[in-house]
């Protein structure tokens, strides 16, 4: 018995490729770019958000600061006088101007009589647009002291 040759027959069809066309891995690395820059953006997003905190933080501790050295001097000096200031502070890298008014309060009469009104305000600049806080208070008048009668 003479053994017949084996033929090796060759497949040729869609279903016994296996992988991926050229074209459907260009689409997957366009939606994934897509993805990607959506991310990033994002990210960039955060990074500002988180910049303008800092900077919103980091001007109302000064201006407590502020706030804390006028009670002190309200203290020790037995109240305050109408005074106006001006100036700018440098903190974390950045310009921080303020401005500082302490008045005379109009009405009512009651707490014009005892107390000024101190408004606060510190501004600076944040990509090219202008940001600021401003608080108000009120401090004792200053009031001579009166001879003590024996």
């Amino acid at each position: 018995m003479a053994s017949r040759p084996q033929r090796m027959i060759l497949r040729t069809g869609a279903s016994s490729l296996k992988g991926f066309t050229l074209v459907e891995v260009m689409i997957s690395v366009a939606i994934l770019g897509i993805g990607l820059s959506i991310v990033a953006n994002s990210y960039l997003v955060c990074l500002r958000g988180i910049n303008a905190s800092q900077n919103n933080i980091q001007a109302q501790l000064l201006a407590k600061a502020k706030l804390d050295e006028l009670e002190a001097l309200s203290i020790t000096r037995n109240g305050l006088t109408s005074f106006s200031e001006q100036n700018v502070m440098r903190s974390s890298g950045r310009d921080y101007n303020y401005n500082l008014k302490i008045t005379e309060i109009a009405s009512p009469e009651y707490i014009a009589k005892h107390f000024l009104q101190a408004c606060l305000s510190y501004s600076w600049q944040e990509q090219n647009a202008s940001k600021s806080v401003a608080f108000s208070t009120y401090f004792p008048k200053h009031e001579e002291e009166k001879p003590k009668s024996i």
